[in-house]
């Protein structure tokens, strides 16, 4: 169901999602309701505010009490932005992996925080048209 607001180009979908983050330690699994304004998603995970940008590239962003702001480029080291209360931490991912379809995609990536590695993830996230 799209909703077309005052008359412009901004076109509103509520989705479903699911999710799952893997580490080498753990596995979270997300499964939740979100909006969908063309390559832009934003929901919250357990009162936490993301948004996720999709292009040729994926751009997510977390705000709690804290601010992360991660970048995945095929095959490139990005910087990101990591505030939190006690100070910024310089954030680095380096994607290995970037498959991006029509209503999923999957990231698998590396992250370094303070230059320092951190572990290797998997990021897979789909979603569907809520009915």
């Amino acid at each position: 169901m799209c909703y077309n607001l005052l008359g412009s180009d901004l076109y509103l979908s509520k989705i479903n999602i699911k999710s799952v983050l893997k580490s080498q330690k753990e596995t979270v699994k997300y499964e939740g309701k979100g909006i969908k304004n063309k390559n832009r998603i934003v929901f919250n995970e357990k009162a936490v505010k993301t948004a996720i940008d999709i292009k040729n590239k994926i751009i997510i962003e977390r705000k709690e009490e804290y601010y992360l702001k991660i970048v995945f480029s095929k095959q490139k080291k990005e910087e990101g932005k990591y505030i939190t209360k006690y100070g910024n931490l310089k954030i680095e991912t380096y994607t290995k992996e970037l498959k991006i379809e029509e209503n999923k995609f999957k990231i698998k990536y590396d992250l370094i925080i303070n230059e320092h590695f951190i572990d290797t993830f998997e990021y897979n996230f789909e979603y569907s048209i809520d009915s």
